[in-house]
């Protein structure tokens, strides 16, 4: 592949040559491209959808809601995947239809009924997948019986959650991620991976190191867990992303969140 940059359409060969040079720069820039940084540009354009459409602020806090009834009302590893796999068909329904917009108006100016088209098209594939969720979501509650027993007379209490370990982890950092999100929006914080007044990977430390000590009920290895997320605390204080505080409330969120997901199992 030739490493020579397309030039905008503007550029001739009678521009400044340093307009041209800057251009080649940032294309070789672009092309240098780590694959840490692609995923750090995919999880920013994941919070710009966030921090900019309103129906991904809904759909976060509806994810948010199944997630805590299906743990809550026991759902198998199998219900769970008929929950979670309409979630990310809606979410990524959504994204792309952001994109699309952002295209659209980078293009169109005015208005223009063919991008009114691709817009409505674009939007109606959210819908879809919403109709689809919401679908699944009926069917997996409406067959539950922990959920139909609260109905009965007397209501009976939901029975101890069939989730294994490893499913209520991914439920926490699920429930995480959203928190930490709503958290950095309502404080005006513009990047999901760096810092804010919470620490998102000092909380997600702590949450599986409290899992690592629920599950193994072995106090070495509880702690080599804790030194781990402790060590994770301190990369972010040496690195100065964020401060004794922020880290100290991402713990703080971090071994909570995996306290109260925990609790049921290890109670009932």
């Amino acid at each position: 592949m030739s490493d020579n940059v397309d030039l905008p359409p503007d550029v001739t060969e009678r521009d400044d040559l340093d307009e041209r040079e800057d251009w080649e720069g940032l294309g070789k820039q672009w092309k240098r491209r780590s694959t840490l940084d692609s995923f750090h540009h995919a999880f920013e354009g994941l919070y710009h959808v966030f921090n900019t459409q309103p129906n991904m602020r809904i759909q976060s806090v509806f994810a948010a809601l199944v997630l805590i009834g299906a743990w809550g009302f026991g759902v198998d590893h199998v219900d769970m995947l008929h929950l979670v796999v309409p979630m990310i068909l809606v979410i990524t329904a959504e994204i792309i239809n952001t994109a699309i917009e952002e295209l659209i108006d980078l293009q169109v100016e005015g208005y223009d009924e063919r991008a009114r088209i691709i817009k409505d098209v674009a939007a109606a594939a959210v819908l879809v997948c919403s109709i689809y969720a919401v679908l699944a979501g009926v069917m997996v509650f409406a067959s539950n019986d922990n959920l139909m027993g609260l109905l009965h007379l007397p209501p009976e209490l939901p029975t101890q959650p069939h989730l294994g370990p490893l499913q209520i982890v991914l439920v926490g950092m699920l429930l995480l991620a959203v928190i930490i999100v709503w958290v950095k929006r309502a404080t005006g914080w513009r990047s999901f991976l760096t810092g804010g007044v919470v620490s998102g990977h000092t909380a997600l430390g702590f949450l599986i190191a409290v899992s690592i000590a629920m599950v193994t009920r072995n106090v070495a290895i509880a702690a080599l867990g804790l030194a781990l997320a402790l060590l994770l605390a301190q990369s972010r204080l040496q690195s100065r992303i964020h401060s004794l505080s922020e880290v100290a409330l991402g713990a703080l969120v971090g071994t909570l969140l995996g306290l109260v997901l925990f609790a049921w199992p290890v109670v009932a």
